[in-house]
């Protein structure tokens, strides 16, 4: 008879080398999940850039800490915008072609939010923004969501309150980008078909500095009012600027001004300035969620967070949400984002339309004594 055993020591010797293989596939950390962000972390739109950063930061911790999401750990690749949107699309094609993220949460400036979208919808790249707002997005594409109301529902909140504050005659004095263009398109008709008259609409470039030529031209008008639709930097020096030369006309401002930024430049020429914030958050709320967040930012960067860190916050667990839901591809998290309802976050209730929009109420608020405050 023929001994075997030799074929058995090899079947074992084979079985023992793959059971080892399988244990140490099995011990071994899955590959990191990458998600791609897409901020201003430099130039004048750097301050949204750093506490929309935080906001990222600290979403991640807090689901590293719980294991991650399916399993593998996220590793945030920043990419610096400029909130330009040549910069932009340079950043944006970096992480698609290079990192190969699945999605990308950006820009926080309309401008560069509208250029890198065609990027997002040929590579099938879920692009997530936190805060833009310009009507154009809407019409960007499949893959392209936003958890900021469009300027539509600013705009129009604003007009309508002008007009029913009283004020008849109005001058605008808007920055020349998507931003500007949009939301100052909607004011002037909303607040014209009120029975408002709007006396002047002068364009300023992003990188202006001196506003006094402009402010000078609307003194002569005597508005009762104007609209100022820019960021928080540009924002503060017409607001200082228009004080110096003594023009002392109510003025009336964007979402984008509420930065602390925008108190340290202007200082107590800021004073009075009224303007709507298109966002669920609400640091006042009772909500557990909210004070949860509130809680835990404040343990980690010693300061109250805004608006900014929030919305960027929900972004990064919305992403989460929709990857645990649908798998790690772009089509698997648009599938899921397309079709989501009702989802809870601190920022309120986020439900995407059929053109990636979501709904939320705007707040009309104030600055008194340097605070900003809800306007009663």
């Amino acid at each position: 008879m023929i001994s075997n055993k030799p074929a058995s020591r090899l079947v074992a010797m084979l079985l023992v080398a793959l059971s080892v293989l399988v244990g140490d596939a099995r011990s071994a950390p899955q590959e990191e999940l990458k998600i791609g962000v897409l901020f201003p972390l430099s130039g004048d739109a750097a301050s949204y850039g750093a506490r929309g950063k935080n906001g990222i930061e600290l979403a991640a911790a807090e689901l590293n800490a719980e294991g991650g999401v399916r399993g593998r750990k996220l590793r945030i690749i920043y990419e610096d915008s400029r909130a330009e949107p040549r910069a932009g699309v340079a950043a944006m094609t970096k992480l698609v072609s290079v990192d190969r993220v699945p999605v990308v949460i950006g820009d926080i400036v309309s401008a560069v939010t509208l250029a890198v979208a065609p990027i997002a919808e040929k590579r099938k790249v879920v692009l997530l923004s936190p805060t833009a707002s310009a009507p154009a997005i809407s019409d960007a594409g499949d893959y392209i969501f936003r958890i900021w109301p469009s300027d539509l529902a600013e705009g129009k909140e604003i007009a309508t309150f002008a007009a029913k504050t009283g004020f008849k005659r109005i001058s605008i004095l808007f920055m020349q980008n998507d931003y500007g263009i949009g939301i100052k398109d909607i004011f002037t008709r909303v607040f014209t078909a009120a029975d408002g008259k709007v006396l002047q609409v002068l364009g300023y470039k992003p990188d202006e500095s001196d506003f006094r030529p402009y402010l000078n031209r609307i003194g002569e008008t005597r508005p009762d009012a104007i609209y100022l639709v820019g960021y928080y930097k540009d924002s503060a020096l017409v607001l200082k600027q228009a004080r110096e030369l003594g023009l002392n006309a109510k003025f009336l401002g964007t979402t984008a001004i509420e930065d602390p930024k925008l108190i340290e430049i202007a200082g107590e020429s800021a004073e009075g300035l009224i303007y709507p914030l298109a966002t669920g958050y609400d640091a006042q709320s009772s909500d557990t969620l909210v004070q949860s967040f509130r809680t835990k930012y404040i343990a980690r960067y010693k300061v109250e967070p805004d608006w900014v860190p929030a919305q960027t916050y929900d972004a990064l667990m919305l992403v989460a949400h929709a990857i645990r839901k649908g798998g790690v591809t772009g089509p698997n998290i648009q599938k899921i984002l397309a079709g989501l309802k009702g989802y809870q976050g601190i920022t309120g209730e986020i439900t995407f339309d059929a053109k990636g929009d979501v709904v939320k109420p705007v707040t009309i608020k104030i600055v008194r004594a340097g605070k900003f405050e809800k306007l009663k």
